[in-house]
């Protein structure tokens, strides 16, 4: 049996009549909606946040180092 095409014959009917009970039943109800994800930090201040701690650690090594350079000299020089 072939079936009428949507644009011939006087009937108004539309796509969503053409489609399955359990298509339809499915889709019947909208989705609700997600709810929006939290905002992601600004990259600038990550950046900022991970250069900070970059320069803390060098300040942190450079620091032992001359107490350590301190410390050696102190005992050579006697």
């Amino acid at each position: 049996m072939v079936m009428r095409n949507r644009g011939e014959g006087g009937g108004a009917s539309h796509w969503w009549d053409d489609l399955p009970p359990q298509v339809r039943a499915r889709f019947a109800r909208a989705p609700e909606p997600e709810p929006a994800p939290p905002p992601a930090p600004s990259p600038r201040r990550e950046l900022f946040a991970d250069l900070t701690r970059l320069a803390v650690l060098f300040a942190l090594v450079t620091g032992a180092i001359l107490v350590y350079l301190l410390v050696v000299v102190g005992l050579v020089t006697g």
